[in-house]
């Protein structure tokens, strides 16, 4: 008799101790409670959620439900990185950590993507802002655009030339490389990096780089009227007016090779030569913002 009661207590304790263990595991588990809403506090229905437990790399995901809300039990106690997702909005992504027992709430807010007549309105805005001086506020626009377009090599090209007029020169090349390594053949980056280079004086670096322009547009004449100036500013007219030449072939039409090209006479002595180009330049590009000190050199070379 007594074995028999011994027996019912032991698994009567077995039975106890089984729950306060259980008890115990679901005290130690986190909760995560909360919504999911746009800008103007709808709730938005079957958004994604992703956590990530940052110290095993372990993911799972769960869903709001039909209000836009989400609850979620059983989470091991960490640091997580939590993605959100949902169609036609920009994905969020940021870094939540869990206690022993603790229930987190979380309100998310998610903003809605842009069209792309919106961004490309905002694109245009950029530029007309870096034409008038606004460099911060044209930097701004131009990674507005990027958070939708985040491959459209222009919009980096511009920051980069707006990082560029600020003075900020590492800025400056990060941003053309990046415009680079997404578009090789934007010549216009290896220009703006050709710039960039000779603000720090590194004129080998420059000249490099508007090697690569001309390696991969050969039959661009900007690309040679841009090594020209490079040499020309380096005094090395020689291999400036080889340049230009070079780029006089390509397009007999570009206005900015004959006023180059008549800097590069004028400091040659070849006398000549400089009228023909500057007269060539005003034919051209008789508005150009040149034009008036080059009719006033004209005049003076004239005159000898």
């Amino acid at each position: 008799m007594r074995n028999k009661i011994d027996r019912r207590y032991l698994v009567l304790a077995a039975f106890l101790c089984f729950l306060c263990l259980s008890s115990l595991a679901t005290a130690q588990d986190s909760r995560f409670r909360g919504t999911v809403k746009d800008e103007e506090g709808n709730l938005i229905p079957k958004a994604k959620l992703t956590l990530t437990l940052v110290a095993r790399n372990i993911s799972f995901d769960f869903e709001t439900n039909d209000r836009g809300k989400f609850y979620r039990r059983g989470i091991e106690p960490g640091d997580f990185l939590l993605n959100v997702e949902a169609d036609g909005f920009e994905p969020l992504q940021q870094r939540v950590s869990f206690s022993v027992g603790e229930e987190y709430t979380l309100d998310v807010v998610l903003v809605k993507k842009k069209s792309q007549e919106e961004s490309k309105s905002q694109f245009l805005r950029g530029v007309q802002l870096y034409q008038e001086g606004q460099y911060d506020l044209a930097i701004e626009n131009f990674e507005s655009v990027l958070k939708d377009n985040p491959d459209f090599a222009e919009g980096y090209y511009n920051i980069g030339m707006a990082y560029l007029k600020k003075g900020d020169l590492e800025n400056a090349i990060a941003h053309m490389a990046k415009t680079i390594g997404l578009k090789p053949e934007f010549i216009q980056a290896y220009f703006g990096l050709g710039q960039v280079y000779m603000e720090k004086g590194e004129k080998d670096k420059a000249t490099d780089m508007l090697k690569q322009a001309a390696d991969i547009a050969p039959d661009d004449a900007s690309t040679y009227v841009n090594l020209g100036i490079l040499y020309f500013t380096n005094n090395e007219d020689s291999l400036a007016l080889e340049a230009l030449l070079k780029a006089k072939d390509i397009d007999p039409s570009l206005p900015q090779t004959y006023y180059q090209l008549g800097l590069v006479y004028t400091r040659m002595g070849e006398l000549d030569k400089t009228i023909e180009s500057f007269e060539k330049f005003l034919d051209l590009a008789p508005q150009a913002p040149e034009a008036a000190t080059v009719k006033t050199l004209l005049e003076e070379l004239k005159k000898k």
